[in-house]
């Protein structure tokens, strides 16, 4: 493989309740497909099958002779019903079959074998199995013989190191504590809050890595609450004070995917969260007999090329189980990506193509127009092109990074697009008949984007214009959060009518260009504006100073930020700006749009209709929100 590194790949799949169990084939299969978001330092799989029995099975990373370990484990009152052993290049793990009163005891047995620099015991519960060592999924799948085995549910890991080494398999992942298993993309930020959190419940062992802590923190929470509750508290949305207080110890921060497994002895759930400005990818989807969570829309195409798929909403969690199927979606009221049936045209099979090597295929071609056809997730399409007019259509699902730096060539997508498409884009046009991932745009300076469906979290940031490049998006769909933050140039245009589900932050930090969203936005959430604590106590201030009357500051405090600001006298509203928590909080108007503004935006929609199949120009009529930087 040409090798170039990514971040940590994940993958889960949970059978429907009518189904038939999962070969362990395909956890490796969909994980080995994104090698390249890892490394040859690790990768594991959980596996999760229902069990109506009481024995518990417990893995061991052993590197001592046997027989202290089952002395040590006899000693902390886990009595061994059976055993066996699994060695290989890189294991050497002994299993056994236990009966013991008191979990804590497992987490004793751990900080005896972590003081003791011996082993690590890795996996323990009824249902879960954990498979894991130092190498590609391939490998560690071959040395488990994981095509021999089966479950209800598979989680699954390739590793980039970050917070610990990567040469020996505790290091890897998943990581599991009684019934509980976890995979992680990403760094915890708040890993000492959190590991303190743990270290006053009694639990001091850890390999020293923030994806462990997790496990630990998810097990805690779900002894003592249920599980929206402890789940509200890890995504930091818990509303409750007095429980908000009480854990803020487990509130994880950061940028983080991850899948957590679970046996609650009754069912077996699968839950996905991200983090609330969504920085590590988390793909989802369904089909008529399982459920899946990737880090890549690839990863599940593979294998189930029909799949009802779409993104999890920044912030937000995602929860399935054996029994009871989808119970949270992680996105309200969307439309899945369905996919866009193959059209053959004679051109280039990317079948047999590297993940990275599409362009070298474009270019030995030879011709100006290029169709490629089997695109599933492969990256970096039209980064290297040369400096010239070239039309590339592409036919599947184009993975990260596509169009990046790109100057003069035009790409058509019958497709999705994954993450960070035309990053510094500055020319050319980039139509997708599909939907785009996050950080589309990114420092977008020149061209054109048009988009038949939604896009991420994060479109068009740092978007700008020089002289007389003036980059324009057309979005069909809707958003998710922070589009157009920092931008100083340009056009977006929403074309979307729907108020509900657009995201937050809109313009926050913009310094130029303008945003038309057709429909009303809601105010609150135009730029980051500051927290009601902050809001009262500007209001307060300028009501003792005798700028504002005691009726216009009990007005102004049943209204958003944005808005007062708007009401202000002119002196007060660069008073204000000291309260914007480092945001410049960009104006709005809802309205029609100016006469110069409709002939302004008529050639760019008229340009998106003849392109996209569309018929947008009677939207022109409609009122629009417009966002644009603030003059003071």
């Amino acid at each position: 493989m040409n090798y170039m590194p990514s971040s940590c790949g994940l993958f889960g799949i949970m059978r429907k309740k009518e189904s038939g169990k999962i070969s362990g084939s395909i956890p490796v299969k969909c994980l080995d497909y994104i090698r390249y978001r890892g490394s040859d330092k690790g990768s594991g799989y959980a596996s999760f099958n229902l069990n109506d029995t009481n024995s518990f099975t417990v893995k061991i990373f052993y590197n001592d002779e046997e027989e202290k370990l089952r002395a040590l484990l006899q000693e902390h009152g886990i009595g061994i019903n059976s055993s066996y052993m699994e060695k290989g290049r890189s294991i050497k793990s002994c299993c056994y079959d236990v009966a013991f009163e008191d979990s804590r005891s497992l987490d004793e047995v751990n900080a005896v074998l972590w003081d003791e620099s011996n082993g690590r015991l890795y996996s323990a519960g009824k249902s879960l199995l954990v498979y894991k060592g130092v190498g590609y999924p391939d490998a560690v799948g071959e040395e488990y013989a994981l095509n021999e085995k089966e479950a209800d549910m598979w989680l699954a890991h390739t590793r980039q190191p970050t917070n610990s080494p990567g040469y020996l398999p505790y290091w890897s992942h998943p990581f599991s504590t009684f019934n509980i298993a976890i995979v992680h993309n990403g760094d915890i930020s708040s890993f000492g809050a959190n590991r303190e959190y743990l270290k006053s419940k009694g639990i001091t062992s850890f390999v020293g890595t923030d994806s462990e802590v997790i496990a630990h923190i998810f097990k805690e929470l779900i002894g003592e609450y249920d599980l929206i509750t402890a789940l509200k508290i890890m995504s930091g949305n818990m509303d409750d004070p007095e429980i908000k207080y009480k854990t803020r110890g487990c509130v994880l921060d950061g940028p983080y995917t991850l899948i957590i497994g679970y046996d609650d002895g009754q069912d077996i759930y699968m839950i996905a969260m991200a983090d609330r400005t969504k920085l590590r990818p988390a793909i989802l989807g369904e089909d008529n007999n399982n459920i899946f969570i990737a880090s890549e829309e690839s990863q599940i195409r593979i294998i189930s090329p029909e799949a009802k798929i779409w993104t999890l909403e920044p912030g937000s969690f995602f929860i399935s189980s054996v029994k009871n199927g989808i119970i949270k979606y992680g996105r309200e009221n969307f439309r899945t990506r369905e996919k866009v049936h193959q059209i053959e045209k004679q051109g280039i099979d990317a079948r047999n193509i590297e993940y990275n090597g599409i362009d070298s295929e474009i270019v030995r071609s030879m011709d100006n127009s290029v169709h490629i056809n089997n695109v599933a997730g492969h990256r970096y399409i039209g980064i290297t092109l040369p400096e010239k007019h070239r039309n590339v259509t592409l036919y599947g699902n184009a993975g990260n990074c596509l169009m990046n730096l790109n100057e003069n060539n035009n790409v058509t997508v019958r497709g999705n697009v994954a993450d960070d498409c035309c990053d510094s884009m500055s020319g050319g046009i980039l139509k997708i008949f599909g939907e785009a991932g996050d950080v589309m745009g990114q420092a977008l300076s020149g061209g054109r984007i048009y988009v038949d469906g939604n896009v991420g979290n994060r479109a068009c940031i740092q978007m700008r214009e020089y002289g007389s490049s003036i980059p324009c998006v057309v979005v069909n769909g809707k958003f998710d959060d922070y589009l157009g933050e920092y931008m100083a140039g340009g056009t977006i245009i929403v074309l979307s009518n729907s108020r509900r589900n657009f995201g937050k932050y809109i313009g926050s930090g913009m310094l130029g260009g303008k945003i038309f969203i057709r429909g009303k936005v809601k105010s609150q959430n135009i730029g980051v504006q500051p927290s009601n604590l902050t809001k009262a106590g500007m209001l307060k201030a300028l009501k003792i100073a005798g700028i504002i009357e005691n009726a216009q500051y009990n007005k102004m405090m049943k209204e958003n930020f944005i808005d007062i600001i708007r009401e202000l006298p002119e002196d007060a509203q660069l008073y204000a700006r000291k309260y914007y928590s480092g945001h410049q909080i960009p104006d709005y108007e809802y309205r029609n749009l100016s006469s110069g503004e409709k002939h302004g935006l008529k050639s760019i929609i008229h340009d998106f209709d003849k392109e996209m199949g569309k018929n947008s120009l009677k939207y022109l009529n409609d009122k629009f929100t417009v966002i644009q930087p603030r003059k003071i």
